[in-house]
């Protein structure tokens, strides 16, 4: 939707504020911070417009506006300033991550780590193992109406196997058509790039499959033998969540934070930055009802030449996105000058 110059710049103060107080935005502070010369009474109309349009709303009688989801889109996408890094800052993360450590997970661990405590909110990093495998056979076998199997045999011999439970009932010629589907796309490719035709069938295909390939595209990770699924994803700063006044409310930080612990479902949002879209800001509903009330910014880090993890930060949907994508970014730079040196 197009805006108004005064009104792209009404909402980028509302959602300035909000981003700062956590707190409704009444037109007298945005008349003492926009300089625009317009009166409260001017803004307030200005602030109604973008009400009716969906970009504001008012969450009781006589208080000021804050930010809709779609408010939030439109900012990140056409109003959002990044703020970068000083010189200072590039040199102490560089070091942080770049300095000796045991191993790939140690470095993905650190990482996490060092997001966390950057942003103050909770950070995320996937794994990548084996990427460049290729797959010798591939098969989805349907147990029960909500229960699948997938068969894996890499080229090298090793065999997986792998329970994929459903939300909804499946027949058997749905499974079959997406067993084919795997079978066509495992011909050609690495494991890493049999997810990425994954992911592009799922946009084409997801009203088809209604949600099963949300649940198999993360199950394509070629893990060692024994290698626990915790070791496919590092969460830190989860309890950072708890500061927040939008997570007050103890039943719903409670059913955020098993949420999180669902790491299918986390690796299945951080693999939407895989593909070519890269630095994804996803915002409330963007990400998944089981994680309301959330925002994300995620972003692929690189691996001979290809996308081959992701990392990001999960906070509430007023996080300071301007600083946040510029951390992002930054440091899945160095964490891919990172990987091909291991």
């Amino acid at each position: 939707m197009e805006l108004s110059e005064r009104n792209r710049e009404i909402l980028k103060q509302v959602v300035q504020v909000y981003i700062e107080s956590a707190e409704p935005v009444g037109s007298r502070t945005v008349a003492k911070r926009a300089r625009l010369g317009l009166s409260p009474a001017t803004i307030r109309n200005s602030m109604a417009d973008l009400e009716e349009a969906g970009f504001l709303y008012q969450p009781h009688t006589a208080a000021g506006r804050m930010p809709t989801e779609e408010g939030l889109r439109f900012f990140v996408k056409h109003l959002l300033e990044k703020k970068p890094l000083s010189w200072g800052e590039q040199v102490s993360i560089e070091k942080e991550i770049m300095e000796e450590a045991d191993g790939l997970q140690e470095v993905l661990k650190k990482t996490a780590q060092i997001l966390a405590s950057l942003t103050g909110h909770t950070a995320v990093v996937s794994a990548p193992s084996g990427i460049k495998e290729r797959l010798q056979f591939m098969e989805l076998v349907l147990l029960q109406p909500k229960l699948l199997l997938l068969v894996m045999v890499t080229e090298h011999g090793q065999v997986r196997n792998q329970l994929i439970r459903l939300e909804h009932e499946i027949s058997r010629d749905v499974v079959e058509r997406l067993s084919g589907k795997l079978q066509e796309f495992m011909e050609d490719g690495s494991l890493n790039q049999l997810r990425q035709k994954l992911i592009e069938s799922m946009k084409r295909d997801r009203e088809t499959f209604d949600g099963i390939l949300d649940r198999v595209i993360p199950t394509i990770r070629p893990d060692k033998p024994g290698t626990a699924q915790e070791e496919e994803l590092f969460i830190q700063g989860k309890f950072n969540l708890m500061e927040e006044p939008e997570f007050a409310d103890m039943k719903q930080l409670r059913n955020l934070l098993e949420a999180l612990e669902e790491k299918h479902l986390l690796l299945r949002i951080i693999d939407r930055c895989l593909g070519d879209d890269g630095m994804q800001i996803l915002i409330g509903s963007d990400i998944d009802s089981h994680i309301p009330g959330c925002g994300m910014v995620l972003a692929p880090y690189q691996g001979e030449g290809e996308p081959v993890g992701g990392l990001g930060v999960i906070g509430p949907m007023r996080m300071n996105y301007g600083k946040i994508v510029t951390l992002v970014e930054y440091i899945a730079t160095i964490l891919s000058s990172k990987c091909k040196e291991l």
